[in-house]
């Protein structure tokens, strides 16, 4: 990683004003929180603006300093030059790393959005010592000539960043933060990339279907973007463990979950998130208080559904199946893990506490075969074969005790609905008058029900007699 540098300058107030009004800093969402400061907020900086109190320095990368030092280190066609350069060539001269509030406070002074506290201010200036503004004297348009001379001077430190790269800022910016407890996703943040850029605009976009199930505070903090980019990595990688470092791989332009972002986590993230809780309530998600492990449920559920071509066509129907089956599972005492040492026993609900390959693996068998007890006219299944109602699927593998009755093996659960690997399958064949009725149907492999073609029951044995 390159090594950050970094040059300390002192900033009149105005120029960082002009930066600002004019776009010229770039606000990367990887070094923000949401806007948090209260008109008492923002008229309390300016205070230690005139009194000279605003000694903690604003940080800002240099994109003209980066760039070349990224081109050196890593070359032009890098993926970090890449993206610094992309930011030069829009236009932009700096990317706020810390003070991002400030910035705001001090253009929005200049630009008469609030006024200065009536109050004795002490400029400490042998011509200026006191000033004091009333109701006519207190936006920046009306101060007075020296007062507004003395306040477009004022100076304030500025860290210029100018060597890093990606990597090398988010780390600046946690080390900056360290005394907040920035949590795992703030940190994961702070990285800049397309990846979390996508991330966050698809939690603002569905803001208030997550206001319905998190606090503002837990929004602050990211949650709602946690669980977006776990259903990447779940999406991604299968049904494998949702470790930390995992969610920390995610957050590159190039990366598994970067891939498919755009066709699969964005359109199921916004049917749960959209066309389910924000009409229909958190009741779903919240079910037995377990808020992260059901959100994971219905991701990886109708993650299934969209890889074997189900689809939803009432979506508070479905809604109200997934919450009332989920709760059925909730209150099950079966114990369906024990652990390799037989301790560490859990029911359904006590599974929804890990997101370890084990638990997951026995949830998602579990959801999908409860794909066989959807109400009719709630989802399309696409899969038509031969006009079997797909739905049979589930039926016959029940029938069947699971067991593919062409090769003895045992199909899976999350293969009922996979037409590439099982088949709906007519026991007298097709071909050789056999009915499309639910008597004459089975599921089998799709391998098995390929050897086996067009051949009548016990018709080569038969052949063999004769």
């Amino acid at each position: 990683m390159l090594r950050t540098r970094t040059k300390l300058k002192q900033v009149e107030l105005s120029r960082l004003a002009y930066l600002q009004k004019y776009n010229l800093i770039y606000l990367d969402d990887a070094f923000q929180s949401e806007e948090r400061w209260t008109l008492k907020d923002k008229q309390e900086y300016m205070a230690s603006v005139l009194e000279g109190r605003a000694v903690t320095s604003i940080i800002l990368a240099h994109l003209s300093s980066i760039v070349p030092a990224l081109e050196l280190a890593y070359g032009k066609e890098h993926e970090d030059t890449v993206f610094f350069q992309n930011l030069l060539d829009e236009g932009y001269e700096y990317i706020t790393i810390d003070g991002n509030n400030r910035d705001r406070c001090i253009c929005d002074f200049i630009e008469d959005k609030f006024p200065l506290k009536e109050m004795a201010y002490n400029l400490g200036e042998d011509s200026l010592p006191i000033f004091t503004p009333d109701m006519g004297s207190k936006y920046y348009s009306t101060l007075p000539a020296d007062v507004k001379s003395f306040v477009d001077t004022v100076k304030l430190h500025v860290l210029n960043v100018v060597e890093s790269d990606r990597r090398g800022l988010a780390d600046l910016f946690i080390a900056v933060n360290k005394g907040m407890n920035l949590n795992a996703q703030e940190r994961r943040n702070a990285i800049m990339c397309v990846f979390g850029n996508w991330v966050r605009d698809l939690v603002r976009d569905l803001r208030p279907g997550f206001e319905r199930i998190y606090s503002a505070k837990a929004l602050n903090r990211r949650h709602a973007d946690e669980m977006v980019v776990t259903a990447a990595v779940l999406i991604a990688k299968g049904i494998e463990t949702i470790a930390g470092s995992d969610r920390d791989t995610a957050y590159s332009d190039t990366s598994d979950a970067s891939q498919i972002f755009n066709s699969a986590v964005k359109p199921i993230i916004t049917d749960i998130v959209q066309n389910m809780v924000e009409p229909y309530g958190p009741g779903g998600i919240s079910i037995d208080g377990f808020e992260s492990g059901n959100f994971i449920d219905l991701i990886m559920l109708m993650n299934y559904m969209r890889e074997n071509k189900i689809s939803i066509d009432d979506f508070k129907a479905f809604y109200n199946w997934f919450s009332e089956s989920q709760n059925e599972r909730c209150s099950e005492t079966e114990i369906l893990y024990e652990g390799s040492k037989g301790t560490n026993k859990r029911t359904y609900s006590g599974l929804l506490r890990g997101t370890g390959k084990n638990f997951l693996k026995i949830r998602y068998d579990r959801l999908v075969e409860s794909l066989g007890t959807i109400p009719d006219g709630v989802v399309v299944f696409r899969d038509r074969e031969r006009d079997f109602n797909p739905k049979l699927r589930y039926l016959f593998w029940k029938r069947q005790e699971g067991e593919c009755p062409l090769s003895q093996k045992y199909i899976e659960p999350r293969f009922i609905w996979d037409t590439n690997i099982t088949h709906l399958d007519h026991d007298t064949p097709w071909s050789k008058g056999g009915e499309t009725t639910e008597s004459n149907g089975q599921l089998t492999f799709a391998d098995a029900n390929r050897k086996k073609g067009a051949t009548l029951p016990f018709e080569d044995v038969e052949m063999e007699e004769m």
